[in-house]
């Protein structure tokens, strides 16, 4: 079942990111309008963490989908 204004979120981030898959954490914070230790500090959640993949070690990037999920979840 898919998420209430999934779609347009996508939407959205689709348009600030064009022809991309995923964004890094400078990205994501620029996005959302926060600072980059809320984006991390919102990976690091136990309940409900901001979905990455690790690129190496110290790389880490955020997929454009599951942004725009994680960002639809209203818990």
């Amino acid at each position: 079942m898919e998420l209430a204004g999934y779609r347009e979120t996508l939407a959205t981030l689709n348009e600030m990111f064009p022809g991309r898959v995923a964004i890094d954490v400078d990205e994501c914070a620029r996005a959302l309008g926060v600072n980059v230790k809320t984006v991390y500090s919102s990976i690091k959640r136990v309940k409900n963490p901001l979905p990455t993949v690790n690129m190496g070690t110290r790389r880490v990037t955020i997929p454009i989908a599951q942004l725009a999920r994680w960002l639809c979840i209203r818990k």
